[in-house]
């Protein structure tokens, strides 16, 4: 893994939870690493500022939010800025839209984890060739 700052490209995560602590804990994970950080508290937020041209490389969605959750949000993104990729994580696992979210297992991040899991899943998503959602 390369040290924080040490590559020249600035990438910005998208981090969407309605827990504000794990969004806070994610962001400062992910600026330690060198990365740029923003944050939304839902899909509707996110979408709002994934709208507004905000230079974002990767959401990374929490799956099961109120109102609008990860995988409506992921839809939503195909269609808006199919460009950006997407990592969803969740601490349901047993949860229905969880469990039929298998097919996407390189795409997503069980909670619990670590900062050395996140990094890892962020850097391969984003390190992959990106063809959307299939």
């Amino acid at each position: 893994m390369a040290a924080a700052g040490s590559d020249t490209r600035k990438e910005t995560i998208l981090v969407v939870d309605d827990a504000e602590t794990i969004r806070k804990m994610v962001c400062a994970m992910l600026a330690q690493n060198g990365y740029g950080c923003l944050e939304a508290c839902d899909g509707q937020e996110a979408l709002e500022k994934l709208l507004m041209d905000t230079p974002v490389h990767l959401v990374l969605t929490d799956v099961v939010m109120p109102g609008m959750g990860g995988p409506e949000l992921a839809a939503r993104l195909a269609r808006e800025r199919p460009d950006v990729r997407i990592v969803f994580m969740s601490g349901y696992s047993e949860h229905p839209v969880v469990r039929n979210m298998e097919y996407t297992a390189r795409r997503f991040l069980p909670k619990p984890f670590t900062a050395s899991t996140l990094m890892d899943k962020i850097r391969q998503a984003l390190d992959e060739p990106w063809d959307g959602l299939k």
